[in-house]
Protein backbone atom coordinates (compact mmCIF):
# COMPACT_ATOMS: atom_id res chain seq x y z
CA UNK A 1 0.00 0.00 0.00
CA UNK A 2 2.63 2.40 0.66
CA UNK A 3 4.45 1.76 -2.35
CA UNK A 4 1.42 2.31 -3.98
CA UNK A 5 0.93 5.82 -2.75
CA UNK A 6 4.92 6.56 -3.34
CA UNK A 7 4.06 5.68 -7.62
CA UNK A 8 0.72 7.77 -7.28
CA UNK A 9 3.30 10.53 -5.62
CA UNK A 10 6.13 10.06 -7.85
CA UNK A 11 3.49 10.00 -10.78
CA UNK A 12 1.96 13.51 -9.65
CA UNK A 13 5.31 15.09 -9.64
CA UNK A 14 6.22 14.55 -12.71
CA UNK A 15 3.15 15.66 -14.12
CA UNK A 16 3.52 18.77 -11.84
CA UNK A 17 6.65 18.86 -13.02
CA UNK A 18 6.26 18.39 -16.93
CA UNK A 19 3.49 21.39 -16.66
CA UNK A 20 5.53 23.36 -15.29
CA UNK A 21 8.79 23.44 -17.71
CA UNK A 22 5.69 23.46 -20.35
CA UNK A 23 4.52 26.70 -18.53
CA UNK A 24 7.92 27.88 -18.61
CA UNK A 25 8.16 27.09 -22.25
CA UNK A 26 5.64 29.02 -23.33
CA UNK A 27 6.61 32.06 -21.13
CA UNK A 28 9.93 32.32 -22.78
CA UNK A 29 8.00 31.69 -26.45
CA UNK A 30 6.06 35.00 -26.41
CA UNK A 31 7.87 37.81 -29.03
CA UNK A 32 9.46 40.67 -26.53
CA UNK A 33 8.34 44.15 -27.27
CA UNK A 34 10.13 45.50 -30.39
CA UNK A 35 12.57 48.66 -30.47
CA UNK A 36 9.33 51.21 -31.83
CA UNK A 37 6.94 49.38 -29.08
CA UNK A 38 9.78 50.29 -26.09
CA UNK A 39 9.85 54.11 -27.52
CA UNK A 40 13.13 53.75 -29.19
CA UNK A 41 11.62 55.61 -32.48
CA UNK A 42 14.45 57.95 -33.31
CA UNK A 43 17.62 57.17 -36.14
CA UNK A 44 20.93 58.83 -35.44
CA UNK A 45 20.12 61.28 -37.66
CA UNK A 46 17.02 62.23 -35.85
CA UNK A 47 19.63 62.35 -32.43
CA UNK A 48 22.77 64.61 -34.00
CA UNK A 49 21.90 67.61 -32.02
CA UNK A 50 20.29 65.97 -29.04
CA UNK A 51 21.75 65.71 -25.37
CA UNK A 52 20.80 62.68 -23.79
CA UNK A 53 20.70 59.49 -26.25
CA UNK A 54 19.62 55.78 -25.39
CA UNK A 55 19.99 53.47 -27.58
CA UNK A 56 17.35 50.11 -28.11
CA UNK A 57 19.12 47.04 -26.47
CA UNK A 58 17.90 44.89 -29.17
CA UNK A 59 18.60 47.21 -32.24
CA UNK A 60 21.16 49.84 -31.47
CA UNK A 61 20.45 51.90 -34.83
CA UNK A 62 16.78 52.82 -33.06
CA UNK A 63 17.26 55.37 -30.41
CA UNK A 64 15.39 57.46 -28.12
CA UNK A 65 16.77 61.00 -27.10
CA UNK A 66 16.35 64.45 -25.81
CA UNK A 67 17.23 67.81 -26.56
CA UNK A 68 18.68 70.27 -24.14
CA UNK A 69 15.31 72.13 -25.20
CA UNK A 70 13.58 68.97 -24.00
CA UNK A 71 15.64 68.79 -20.95
CA UNK A 72 15.18 72.00 -20.23
CA UNK A 73 12.67 74.45 -21.82
CA UNK A 74 14.05 77.33 -19.67
CA UNK A 75 18.04 76.20 -21.17
CA UNK A 76 17.75 79.12 -24.56
CA UNK A 77 18.34 81.57 -22.03
CA UNK A 78 18.13 85.24 -23.30
CA UNK A 79 18.98 86.88 -26.17
CA UNK A 80 22.96 88.46 -25.36
CA UNK A 81 23.44 85.29 -23.74
CA UNK A 82 26.21 83.51 -23.99
CA UNK A 83 26.34 79.43 -24.95
CA UNK A 84 28.75 77.18 -23.47
CA UNK A 85 30.66 74.12 -24.78
CA UNK A 86 28.19 72.05 -21.83
CA UNK A 87 24.98 73.18 -23.71
CA UNK A 88 24.17 75.64 -20.92
CA UNK A 89 23.68 79.70 -21.28
CA UNK A 90 25.05 82.29 -18.95
CA UNK A 91 24.48 85.82 -18.42
CA UNK A 92 27.84 86.84 -17.28
CA UNK A 93 30.96 85.37 -19.31
CA UNK A 94 32.89 83.12 -17.39
CA UNK A 95 36.07 81.51 -18.43
CA UNK A 96 36.74 77.81 -17.62
CA UNK A 97 39.17 75.53 -19.03
CA UNK A 98 36.86 72.88 -19.42
CA UNK A 99 33.59 74.64 -20.43
CA UNK A 100 34.71 77.49 -23.25
CA UNK A 101 32.18 80.15 -24.69
CA UNK A 102 31.21 79.12 -28.35
CA UNK A 103 28.54 81.86 -29.53
CA UNK A 104 25.74 84.16 -28.45
CA UNK A 105 22.68 83.81 -28.23
CA UNK A 106 20.39 86.13 -30.49
CA UNK A 107 16.91 84.33 -30.45
CA UNK A 108 15.69 82.02 -27.47
CA UNK A 109 12.76 81.14 -29.00
CA UNK A 110 13.87 79.20 -31.60
CA UNK A 111 17.23 78.76 -29.93
CA UNK A 112 19.77 80.31 -32.31
CA UNK A 113 23.03 81.65 -31.79
CA UNK A 114 25.85 83.06 -33.56
CA UNK A 115 29.57 82.05 -33.74
CA UNK A 116 32.21 84.26 -32.17
CA UNK A 117 34.06 84.38 -35.49
CA UNK A 118 33.40 85.86 -39.15
CA UNK A 119 34.69 85.52 -42.07
CA UNK A 120 34.38 87.80 -45.69
CA UNK A 121 33.73 86.31 -48.42
CA UNK A 122 32.03 86.26 -51.90
CA UNK A 123 28.39 84.30 -52.13
CA UNK A 124 30.21 82.12 -54.76
CA UNK A 125 33.52 82.19 -55.73
CA UNK A 126 34.04 84.23 -58.91
CA UNK A 127 37.91 83.44 -59.43
CA UNK A 128 37.39 79.30 -59.35
CA UNK A 129 37.61 77.43 -62.28
CA UNK A 130 35.44 74.22 -63.01
CA UNK A 131 36.36 71.42 -65.68
CA UNK A 132 33.28 70.26 -67.54
CA UNK A 133 33.16 67.89 -69.57
CA UNK A 134 30.65 68.81 -72.70
CA UNK A 135 28.49 66.45 -73.73
CA UNK A 136 30.19 63.31 -72.02
CA UNK A 137 32.71 63.31 -74.59
CA UNK A 138 36.89 63.51 -73.11
CA UNK A 139 37.00 66.92 -74.48
CA UNK A 140 37.25 69.06 -71.46
CA UNK A 141 36.84 72.41 -71.34
CA UNK A 142 36.82 75.28 -68.15
CA UNK A 143 33.86 76.30 -66.95
CA UNK A 144 34.30 79.26 -64.93
CA UNK A 145 31.85 80.19 -62.40
CA UNK A 146 30.04 82.70 -64.43
CA UNK A 147 28.91 79.31 -65.93
CA UNK A 148 29.05 80.20 -69.48
CA UNK A 149 29.83 77.00 -70.78
CA UNK A 150 26.75 74.94 -71.06
CA UNK A 151 25.43 74.57 -67.34
CA UNK A 152 23.36 77.73 -66.05
CA UNK A 153 22.61 79.37 -62.80
CA UNK A 154 19.42 77.36 -62.35
CA UNK A 155 20.54 74.31 -62.95
CA UNK A 156 23.56 74.83 -60.89
CA UNK A 157 20.89 75.78 -58.09
CA UNK A 158 17.97 73.86 -58.72
CA UNK A 159 17.03 73.24 -55.35
CA UNK A 160 17.03 76.94 -53.89
CA UNK A 161 14.15 78.52 -54.09
CA UNK A 162 14.33 82.44 -55.49
CA UNK A 163 12.67 85.00 -53.47
CA UNK A 164 12.13 88.02 -55.43
CA UNK A 165 9.56 89.19 -53.12
CA UNK A 166 8.50 88.52 -49.25
CA UNK A 167 12.41 87.81 -48.63
CA UNK A 168 11.33 87.77 -44.76
CA UNK A 169 9.17 84.81 -45.15
CA UNK A 170 9.79 83.34 -48.92
CA UNK A 171 11.94 80.03 -48.42
CA UNK A 172 13.61 77.52 -46.02
CA UNK A 173 15.22 78.09 -42.99
CA UNK A 174 19.51 79.09 -43.13
CA UNK A 175 20.09 75.51 -42.10
CA UNK A 176 18.18 73.96 -45.35
CA UNK A 177 19.13 76.18 -47.34
CA UNK A 178 23.03 75.30 -46.29
CA UNK A 179 22.52 71.80 -46.53
CA UNK A 180 21.23 72.80 -50.35
CA UNK A 181 23.69 75.05 -51.08
CA UNK A 182 26.37 72.04 -50.00
CA UNK A 183 25.21 69.14 -51.82
CA UNK A 184 25.18 71.33 -55.11
CA UNK A 185 28.86 72.41 -54.30
CA UNK A 186 29.62 68.56 -53.91
CA UNK A 187 28.03 68.09 -57.53
CA UNK A 188 30.21 70.26 -59.05
CA UNK A 189 32.98 69.24 -57.45
CA UNK A 190 32.39 65.63 -58.35
CA UNK A 191 31.99 66.86 -62.07
CA UNK A 192 35.90 65.86 -62.37
CA UNK A 193 38.75 65.05 -59.85
CA UNK A 194 40.11 68.00 -60.72
CA UNK A 195 37.71 69.77 -59.12
CA UNK A 196 36.93 68.26 -55.82
CA UNK A 197 38.75 71.09 -53.67
CA UNK A 198 36.98 73.92 -54.74
CA UNK A 199 34.85 75.82 -52.39
CA UNK A 200 32.30 76.49 -54.83
CA UNK A 201 29.63 78.48 -52.76
CA UNK A 202 32.29 80.06 -50.37
CA UNK A 203 29.65 81.90 -47.63
CA UNK A 204 27.74 78.68 -46.95
CA UNK A 205 31.05 76.56 -47.34
CA UNK A 206 32.52 78.68 -44.60
CA UNK A 207 29.59 78.28 -42.13
CA UNK A 208 29.37 74.50 -43.21
CA UNK A 209 32.63 73.67 -42.37
CA UNK A 210 32.98 75.82 -38.97
CA UNK A 211 33.22 75.30 -35.84
CA UNK A 212 34.72 77.04 -32.41
CA UNK A 213 38.89 76.36 -32.06
CA UNK A 214 39.08 77.18 -28.48
CA UNK A 215 37.06 74.55 -26.35
CA UNK A 216 38.18 71.88 -24.26
CA UNK A 217 36.81 69.39 -26.75
CA UNK A 218 34.56 69.44 -29.95
CA UNK A 219 31.01 68.12 -29.12
CA UNK A 220 28.94 66.56 -32.00
CA UNK A 221 26.16 69.04 -31.39
CA UNK A 222 28.76 71.96 -32.56
CA UNK A 223 31.25 70.31 -34.63
CA UNK A 224 31.75 71.46 -38.65
CA UNK A 225 28.53 70.06 -40.23
CA UNK A 226 26.09 71.97 -37.76
CA UNK A 227 26.45 75.54 -38.13
CA UNK A 228 24.82 77.20 -41.20
CA UNK A 229 24.57 80.46 -43.02
CA UNK A 230 21.35 82.31 -41.86
CA UNK A 231 18.40 83.00 -43.84
CA UNK A 232 16.63 86.52 -44.40
CA UNK A 233 14.51 86.62 -41.85
CA UNK A 234 17.30 84.82 -39.10
CA UNK A 235 19.53 87.48 -39.74
CA UNK A 236 16.70 90.32 -39.10
CA UNK A 237 16.46 88.56 -35.62
CA UNK A 238 20.13 88.86 -35.00
CA UNK A 239 19.50 92.66 -36.11
CA UNK A 240 17.12 93.52 -33.87
CA UNK A 241 18.97 92.04 -30.93
CA UNK A 242 22.22 93.06 -32.58
CA UNK A 243 23.40 95.64 -29.30
CA UNK A 244 22.84 92.78 -26.93
CA UNK A 245 24.80 90.14 -29.03
CA UNK A 246 27.55 92.82 -29.59
CA UNK A 247 27.50 93.11 -25.35
CA UNK A 248 28.64 89.73 -24.97
CA UNK A 249 31.10 89.36 -27.98
CA UNK A 250 32.50 92.25 -26.19
CA UNK A 251 32.63 90.94 -23.13
CA UNK A 252 34.46 87.66 -25.08
CA UNK A 253 36.82 90.04 -25.91
CA UNK A 254 35.47 88.79 -29.49
CA UNK A 255 34.99 91.03 -32.50
CA UNK A 256 31.51 92.46 -32.80
CA UNK A 257 29.13 92.80 -35.69
CA UNK A 258 30.52 95.16 -38.64
CA UNK A 259 28.52 97.83 -39.16
CA UNK A 260 28.65 96.36 -43.34
CA UNK A 261 26.50 93.70 -44.87
CA UNK A 262 25.84 90.12 -44.07
CA UNK A 263 25.54 87.46 -46.46
CA UNK A 264 22.31 85.69 -46.13
CA UNK A 265 21.29 81.75 -47.65
CA UNK A 266 18.21 83.47 -49.20
CA UNK A 267 18.81 83.58 -53.20
CA UNK A 268 17.23 86.36 -54.83
CA UNK A 269 16.83 85.40 -58.48
CA UNK A 270 19.61 83.08 -60.47
CA UNK A 271 22.56 85.29 -59.83
CA UNK A 272 21.88 87.09 -56.59
CA UNK A 273 21.31 86.96 -53.14
CA UNK A 274 20.05 89.18 -50.43
CA UNK A 275 22.02 91.06 -47.66
CA UNK A 276 21.31 92.52 -44.72
CA UNK A 277 22.69 96.23 -43.75
CA UNK A 278 24.02 95.54 -39.88
CA UNK A 279 24.22 99.38 -39.34
CA UNK A 280 20.41 100.10 -39.90
CA UNK A 281 18.83 96.65 -40.98
CA UNK A 282 18.18 97.39 -44.82
CA UNK A 283 17.96 94.49 -46.79
CA UNK A 284 19.08 94.57 -50.38
CA UNK A 285 20.57 91.85 -53.38
CA UNK A 286 23.58 91.68 -54.59
CA UNK A 287 25.54 89.95 -57.31
CA UNK A 288 26.62 86.93 -55.61
CA UNK A 289 29.46 86.01 -58.31
CA UNK A 290 30.81 89.74 -57.61
CA UNK A 291 30.19 91.49 -54.56
CA UNK A 292 32.08 90.48 -50.73
CA UNK A 293 29.81 90.74 -47.75
CA UNK A 294 30.48 89.12 -44.09
CA UNK A 295 29.42 85.96 -43.17
CA UNK A 296 28.68 84.78 -39.38
CA UNK A 297 27.97 80.86 -38.97
CA UNK A 298 24.93 80.19 -36.93
CA UNK A 299 23.98 77.12 -34.70
CA UNK A 300 20.81 75.74 -33.74
CA UNK A 301 21.20 74.66 -30.18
Amino acid sequence: MIKKNLLIAGAMLLIMTAFSVNKVQAQTCVMPPSCEDLGYTMTEADCASAEKILKCPHDQSKMFCLTMAEIDPGSSGNAGDILYEDHTTRADYVYMVDNRAIGVVFDPVNRLAIALDEGYYRWAMLTSQIYYRKNSSMDWTYLNVALQYGIDEKDVLKDLMNCETNALTCGKGGKENTAIIMAQQTELQNLDERNKNINYFSAADYCYKYQPGSVSSVKSWFAAGQWFLPNVAELNILYQNKDKVNAALQKINRNVLQSGRYWASTRYVERSAWALEMVNGELRTYDMYDYTHYVRPVLAF
